[in-house]
C-alpha cells in the first residue's frame, strides 16, 4: 500500500507520554503537533524535561491501489508499537496507555526524562519508531495493516539544550568532540543522510596533517573516535569533507 497511507506516521518520532497530556484544541487537521518545522521546546543538562504532543489521527485517506487510481480506505488505528535509541534516562509513554491511535480521534501523548539528563548523556542517540497502522474497506482485501519504520530522527543532548531533530538525504552535520579538551580518547559524531565515504583530518596550528581516515559512513549517525595520546598539547583543527562540504571545528588536548 502506497506510503502515503502512513503520512501520519513521520511525526512519531516526537512520541513519549505521561497519560496526563492533553491534547491541543487548535489543532484539527491530521497530523501531530508540533510538527518536524515547529520541533520539540529544548531541555536542559540538569532539568527535568517533558512534552506535550497532540495527535490527531484522520478517519480515512486515500491510497493508490493501481497507477493513477485512489479510492479512500478507512483508518481505524495507526499504533505506536516500538521505540528504541532513548537515552536512558528518557521515556515515552501515551493516551490511549495503549499508543494505539483510533482514526477520527485527537490524542496525546507525551517525551520525557525519568532522571535529569546528565554529562554522561551528551552525544547524539539515534531513534527509530516502530508503527503499524490498520486500514479497512480496502478494495478486495477488505482489512489489512502496514508497518513502517521511522529512522531519520535523534535527541541531540549537551551541555547547553537536548532537542529532537530530523535528517534527510541532504544532511550533513559535525558535533563538537566529547570531552574537549582531549586527555586521551575522545569521540565525535557526524551525520549523514546517505551512505558516503568521507575523509577525516585533524591538523596542528601550523596547518601540518597530523591524521587522516576515509570512512564508510553509514546513513545516520556515525562515531569517530580520537586518541590524542601522541598529540603534543595545543589547539588542533578538525574536518570531515564529503567531496561536496567540508565542515571544520577545533579541539583542544591537554595531556
Amino acid at each position: 500500500m502506497k506510503k502515503t497511507l502512513l503520512i501520519l506516521t513521520l511525526a512519531f518520532a516526537f512520541i513519549g507520554a505521561n497519560a496526563q497530556c492533553t491534547p491541543d484544541p487548535q489543532f484539527t487537521a491530521g497530523g501531530i503537533y508540533p510538527d518536524s518545522a515547529t520541533g520539540l521546546s529544548d531541555a536542559f543538562v540538569g532539568q527535568a524535561y517533558s512534552q506535550n504532543i497532540t495527535i490527531v489521527t484522520p478517519a480515512d485517506t486515500l491510497t493508490e491501489i493501481l497507477p493513477g487510481q485512489f479510492v479512500s480506505v478507512t483508518i481505524d488505528s495507526i499504533n505506536l508499537t516500538n521505540v528504541t535509541g532513548l537515552p536512558l534516562n528518557f521515556d515515552y509513554t501515551c493516551d490511549p496507555p495503549s499508543c494505539g491511535f483510533p482514526g477520527g480521534t485527537s490524542k496525546c501523548a507525551e517525551l520525557y526524562s525519568t532522571s535529569n539528563p546528565t554529562a554522561a548523556d551528551i552525544g547524539v542517540h539515534p531513534l527509530v519508531f516502530e508503527t503499524t497502522a490498520y486500514v479497512s474497506n480496502v478494495p478486495i482485501i477488505g482489512t489489512t495493516t502496514q508497518d513502517d519504520i521511522i529512522d531519520y530522527y535523534f535527541i541531540e543532548i549537551s551541555n547547553v539544550t537536548s532537542v529532537v531533530n530530523q535528517f534527510d538525504a541532504f544532511t550533513f552535520q559535525m558535533k563538537d568532540v566529547y570531552p574537549n579538551p582531549v586527555n586521551d580518547q575522545s569521540k565525535i559524531q557526524f551525520i549523514i543522510g546517505k551512505e558516503k565515504n568521507v575523509v577525516f583530518s585533524v591538523f596542528n596550528y601550523l596547518g601540518e596533517k597530523m591524521d587522516e581516515q576515509i570512512i564508510a559512513a553509514n546513513r545516520g549517525v556515525n562515531d569517530i573516535l580520537i586518541n590524542a595520546n601522541n598529540y603534543p598539547n595545543g589547539i588542533y583543527l578538525y574536518s570531515i569533507n564529503n567531496g561536496e562540504k567540508i565542515i571544520s571545528k577545533r579541539m583542544l588536548v591537554a595531556n
